[in-house]
């Protein structure tokens, strides 16, 4: 009895410590690289997120802008056309206006978005074949419920980063290991 306590404890261990150790994967491709080093991105995006975050869901009203639809859309096999679409949008729409629009906190988290979603964007587009991406969904219904907030559309799609975040972390979490 104590011999198999003994097992069963040694057996805890090794498991607990084998799982305290980062997942290593050997990439041979780029895409895989991409994929398997987006969560310190994504570390990045959040932390400069978080510099204005309450100001923007302080200003945020509105029905969401980044719904379940969205997400399932970003999940499906057609994700990286989505998300060069939201990307697009964002890098193209949302970030220009919310840099016009406040001169209350530095642009430097906004840049540093930017510049993420940039980076993102190129590569996913490179991916799409390492991603398994098929035919793309039809972006345009969230630009026009963009257009229909109006001035106050800025607020909704900036308030709503985390989830864009949370979308994209799904979206390439789903696509590691698999190649």
């Amino acid at each position: 009895m104590i011999f198999s306590g003994v097992i069963f404890s040694a057996l805890v261990m090794l498991l607990l410590s084998e799982s305290a150790q980062c997942r290593r994967v050997d990439c041979k491709s780029e895409c895989c690289s991409f994929v398997e080093g987006f969560p310190v991105r994504l570390k990045e995006l959040r932390s400069a997120y978080r510099e204005i975050q309450r100001f923007y869901e302080s200003n945020d009203d509105l029905e969401p802008l980044l719904t379940e639809n969205v997400q399932q859309n970003i999940n499906s096999p057609y994700g990286c056309h989505i998300m060069n679409e939201i990307l697009r949008f964002y890098l193209d729409t949302i970030l220009p206006t919310a840099v016009k629009k406040n001169h209350l906190h530095s642009k430097t988290p906004i840049d540093s978005i930017g510049s993420i979603f940039q980076n993102l964007k190129r590569d996913v587009v490179k991916c799409k074949n390492y991603l398994s991406c098929k035919n793309p969904f039809e972006f345009s219904s969230i630009k026009n419920s963009y257009e229909k907030m109006k001035e106050k559309g800025v607020y909704k799609a900036m308030g709503e980063l985390d989830i864009l975040f949370k979308y994209i972390e799904q979206y390439l979490e789903s696509k590691r290991d698999k190649h």
